[in-house]
């Protein structure tokens, strides 16, 4: 699942907006990110593997950001890089509570 929202993560970056979201942008930006975070570090089982997997999500935010920039319909801002990184930061918080136990059996039950 966490994969899976990578994927999606991707797509609705680098896809052309239809209209205003409605929302701070860079709320938007934390919130997706946060969640990533959540899903991925909430499953790594080792502390140690905490760095790698906090490391390769602020890098795969500023990836995409880089990559909109290529689109020439959508634009990088350093901001949002730092929303993402500030998301995946948080996200990381959740390690302290019993939201891993329930990411777990998420996906023991869907894979």
């Amino acid at each position: 699942m966490a994969y899976a929202m990578l994927g999606l993560v991707a797509l609705f970056s680098l896809l052309p907006l239809s209209s205003d979201i409605g929302t701070s942008d860079k709320v938007l930006h934390f919130t997706t990110y946060g969640l990533l975070s959540a899903g991925f570090t909430t499953l790594v089982r080792f502390n140690h593997q905490l760095l790698w997997v906090t490391a390769g999500l602020i890098l795969y935010g500023i990836l995409i950001e880089l990559l909109q920039s290529l689109t020439g319909y959508r634009y990088m801002e350093v901001a949002d890089m730092l929303a993402n990184s500030a998301g995946v930061l948080s996200g990381l918080l959740l390690r302290l509570t019993s939201v891993p136990v329930w990411f777990r059996q998420i996906e023991n039950r869907l894979f």
